[in-house]
């Protein structure tokens, strides 16, 4: 077995693995991380160190155990591996070390060294994947119906009967200054407040008509956006050829639901379970199926 697979393998349970008279690989934490919706689990970070050199004896045992040698044999093979590992350098070739990544010196000559990691090496992170989601829209909710109610304002100014009898006595009273008092006896004889009576009562009263209050009602309803028939899925699974999408639909139908191709997203025909109008019904049945089938996982396609 190749010394660079032996260092691979430290790393998996080691912060820090040396290589005496050449160098050192260390192990970083780097916590889950969200990009671009996609999820990436807990690693490693892999980075090259020069300065440490010091045997710490790590290696060397590691290979004497796992070639069942003694430790000056295990010793010398390494240090044969390290001239090797400097002459190609100085040749400018890149040494790869597989899984963890390669050493080159650049253009100034410096030793640089390039991860690339082809397997997560945090034991804590096993069984792990990355993984990509959809994006989660927020619920929309109608707003609810209101009223209003319009009253066209009505002046008012006088009381609607004083209206009328003054309306009727300003012109009796003008015309009666014009007419010679010898015609107007009964009238004088009277007080005045019996003249304002009689004349109120015998003048015909002139018809004053009176504008009513008129209300206005409107019922103005805030009224939702058009909704589709069915704007959310439940996508059932994901398919690179449609002969194998017809084929699943086919056992949706078996089992009593009505699948449906919603086309091609990222280079996969989406197959729909059910579909439902508010995101309300499609959680129901999501957590529903969840619960009744951890492993199916079933998610909430919504159509824009």
């Amino acid at each position: 077995m190749e010394i660079n697979q032996y260092i691979k393998e430290l790393l998996l349970l080691n912060d820090c693995v040396i290589i005496p008279e050449f160098g050192g690989f260390v192990a970083n934490y780097k916590p889950a991380t969200i990009e671009n919706n996609q999820f990436f689990p807990p690693t490693k970070e892999i980075a090259f160190n020069n300065k440490l050199i010091s045997n710490d004896g790590l290696l060397i045992t590691y290979i004497s155990d796992s070639e069942g040698i003694n430790y000056f044999e295990a010793k010398q093979k390494l240090e044969n591996f390290v001239e090797e590992t400097q002459l190609n350098l100085e040749r400018n070739r890149n040494v790869y070390f597989d899984g963890v990544g390669y050493l080159h010196y650049d253009s100034h000559e410096n030793l640089q060294f390039e991860p690339q990691l082809k397997q997560n090496l945090l034991v804590e992170s096993y069984g792990l994947q990355n993984f990509s989601y959809e994006k989660l829209y927020q619920r929309q909710m109608p707003k609810p119906a209101f009223k209003v109610e319009y009253k066209e304002p009505v002046p008012v100014i006088f009381q609607k009967r004083k209206l009328q009898k003054l309306v009727v006595a300003v012109p009796l009273l003008i015309a009666m200054a014009l007419i010679p008092m010898k015609n107007n006896k009964e009238y004088l004889s009277k007080s005045d407040m019996g003249l304002w009576e009689a004349i109120t009562q015998s003048a015909p009263v002139a018809s004053v008509q009176t504008q009513e209050e008129n209300v206005a009602e409107f019922n103005v309803e805030a009224t939702p956006a058009s909704v589709e028939e069915f704007k959310y899925y439940i996508i059932g699974g994901s398919f690179k050829s449609e002969a194998n999408a017809n084929k699943y639909l086919q056992q949706l139908s078996e089992q009593g639901y009505s699948g449906k191709n919603l086309g091609v997203f990222k280079g996969l025909h989406r197959v729909a379970m059910k579909g439902f109008t508010s995101i309300a019904e499609a959680q129901k049945e999501l957590n529903t199926i969840l619960y009744q089938s951890p492993q199916s996982g079933v998610w909430i396609h919504t159509n824009e």
